[in-house]
């Protein structure tokens, strides 16, 4: 397995441009969102009132274990996102597979998808999951630990990532003033 450091130096080389973050920054949750509701639709059930749990349940568990494999700071960091993301599946999924339920899924899909597109688009290169499909795991925990980088933590990991020459600094968007 790579490194999380290996997998974000790829994964930084297809997202200099601050309005691709910030497109991902909204498109990534979505599709994560969108996902779960659709994992969400199967449910392995053991009666009588043994086990009821969903394949949403089942896959964030394992995502969250591979990010804290990655890096664990940055894993109990994504932990709060991925619960409230997950509360809000089982909210959704919670009567099966119903019409709303179901065009939940498609619109926050599709919605996330246009995003990510959208800001591949600005940056003028196809997405990293085209070259690499694991990049669409990473995508996530990348996402988290740039929202630390602006807030001014963990930058020997951000060093790391992004080295002396980092493009990617979004720090002057949350200091800036406004004219």
């Amino acid at each position: 397995m790579k490194t999380f450091i290996e997998q974000a130096r790829f994964y930084a080389q297809y997202h200099q441009k601050t309005a691709t973050f910030y497109t991902h920054i909204i498109g990534v949750p979505l599709i994560i969102l969108s996902l779960m509701i659709l994992l969400g639709f199967v449910r392995l059930v053991i009666p009588p009132n043994v086990l009821n749990i969903s394949f949403a349940d089942i896959a964030t568990l394992l995502l969250w274990i591979y990010y804290m494999r990655l890096n664990w700071r940055l894993g109990l960091l994504i932990l709060p996102v991925l619960v409230i993301l997950l509360w809000i599946a089982n909210l959704i999924t919670y009567a099966g597979l119903t019409s709303g339920a179901f065009w939940t899924f498609v619109v926050l899909f599709v919605l996330g998808w246009l995003l990510q597109l959208a800001g591949h688009f600005i940056e003028g290169r196809r997405p990293a999951l085209i070259d690499n499909f694991y990049q669409a795991l990473v995508a996530p925990l990348y996402l988290t630990a740039e929202v630390c980088f602006m807030a001014g933590y963990m930058q020997p990991l951000k060093q790391a990532m992004h080295g002396a020459s980092d493009t990617t600094d979004r720090t002057e968007i949350v200091t800036k003033d406004p004219e």
